[in-house]
């Protein structure tokens, strides 16, 4: 054949082979292509199904962290405050076993400790509670977080009491108010996620350290909170105390002391003639039963009754009454233009019994021979003035504050918002003033907290 045959058939040849090369090149490359593309499509979609997976876990702990301090702050009293915050830390990052040491005022050592997950049997038999040694004395003193796979590998760790059960990783975290540590959680013994292989002792994560630090600043506040409102208490306890001491010395200690006088004139006069002393046995008889009734109303936790429902003036007169039948002192009595509306009956209730403390003061203290008492309003407000012509009290009198009687009366004045004045008068005798100013009139006095 000629040569030009061989020449074409073999540039045909080549060419096809070319083609079939270049055909196998793009299939390899669109093959390589395809599966990168699958690679990537699977890497990507296994990313956002982590991260979708982290933010509904990371949805369901603030959750869980929302739902821990709604059921925390819906509680003021301290002890089940502080149980609280050990049991709801424990299920917030799902621990085996759970407590809070709560330190003392210099924050250098666990004045309580209260634990979480430990049967009450078992707990019974650990004995007496750690005072702040080893790793939990490690947090005492810096005063951050802890977080560590093994207890017993620690390096502080000074060890297990007997019949105490077996601890393995421990999260730490301080409770901090105002920038003083008040107490540390203390978590020990991760578990396993629901579904997860069961495993004992295992590690606590970042994720969990900070969830707890969230949980410890409203565990700071809800303790804070507790403190104060047993704070408050005490206070109201205090108050009524001092309320309950006031109103005996005021109310049922004067008027026993109002009988008594009432009974040594009497037995003065029985020597002369019983029949004329018969009436005044009769009401010695009646005060002493009103007193009996006033104790029974202290019993019960209610207020003395001698001035309820009375009105101011209606009040003078009674004591007015008491004091010229159980003394030979002259007594007079001057109302001008003062009113029953202008008080409210709380107001009326403590005027009475100031001036009831005047004029027994002036019955056992003064030798008076006379008594005036002067009710007025005075610019737009009210002055009330008791004077007697006795002996002149002295400033060391004036100033004496171990005594009840002028304490309670200032007292008493201080709580309508009015003002107390003892003081000599220039001719002898003492001169005492109550007054109230015009815009304290009608108003109301605070009820006690712990009255019904």
């Amino acid at each position: 054949m000629p040569i030009g045959f061989w020449v074409a058939l073999l540039y045909f040849t080549a060419s096809v082979f070319d083609i079939q090369l270049s055909l196998t090149l793009v299939l390899s490359t669109l093959l390589l292509v395809s599966l990168g593309a699958t690679f990537f499509s699977s890497w990507i979609f296994s990313f956002i199904d982590q991260r979708e997976a982290e933010i509904k876990r990371r949805a369901s702990q603030l959750e869980a962290l929302n739902a821990a301090a709604l059921a925390l702050n819906a509680e003021l009293e301290l002890g089940v405050v502080l149980q609280k915050v050990a049991d709801l830390s424990r299920e917030l990052v799902n621990a085996r076993y759970g407590a809070l040491g709560v330190l003392d005022e210099n924050g250098e050592y666990i004045e309580r400790f209260i634990t979480s997950g430990i049967p009450d049997e078992k707990h019974a038999l650990i004995g007496r509670p750690p005072s702040g040694e080893g790793v939990l004395g490690e947090m005492i003193r810096e005063g951050r977080p802890i977080r560590i796979a093994s207890i017993t590998n620690h390096q502080n760790t000074v060890g297990f009491p007997k019949h105490h059960p077996h601890m393995t990783s421990l999260l730490g975290v301080p409770i901090i108010s105002k920038g003083t540590v008040i107490g540390d959680l203390y978590l020990t013994d991760k578990l396993p996620e629901e579904g997860a292989k069961a495993e004992r002792g295992g590690e606590f994560s970042e994720q969990d350290q900070q969830l707890l630090e969230m949980f410890a600043t409203q565990a700071a506040i809800a303790i804070e909170n507790a403190k104060l409102y047993r704070q408050v208490q005490q206070l109201a306890v205090l108050q009524e105390r001092e309320r309950f001491g006031m109103d005996l010395h005021d109310g049922v200690i004067q008027s026993i002391y109002a009988v008594g006088l009432m009974l040594e004139n009497l037995q003065r006069r029985i020597q002369s003639d019983a029949t004329e002393a018969t009436p005044g046995i009769t009401r010695a008889v009646h005060a002493l039963s009103d007193i009996i009734s006033d104790i029974r109303n202290y019993i019960l936790d209610l207020r003395p009754q001698r001035f309820q429902g009375r009105d101011l003036v209606q009040g003078l007169t009674e004591l007015v009454r008491s004091l010229r039948a159980n003394t030979f002192m002259g007594v007079s009595l001057n109302v001008d233009s003062v009113s029953a509306k202008d008080l409210s009956p709380e107001q009326t209730v403590e005027i009475l019994h100031i001036t009831q403390e005047a004029l027994t003061n002036v019955r056992k203290h003064a030798r008076a021979s006379n008594v005036d008492i002067d009710l007025r309003r005075k610019d737009g407000g009210l002055l009330l003035r008791i004077e007697d012509d006795g002996r002149t009290i002295s400033q060391a009198d004036i100033q004496e504050t171990k005594g009840n009687g002028l304490r309670n009366m200032r007292d008493r004045a201080r709580g309508i918002q009015g003002e107390f004045v003892v003081e000599p008068r220039q001719d002898g005798g003492t001169r005492v003033e109550l007054r109230v100013p015009a815009e304290a009139l009608k108003s109301k006095l605070p009820t006690p907290l712990l009255e019904t």
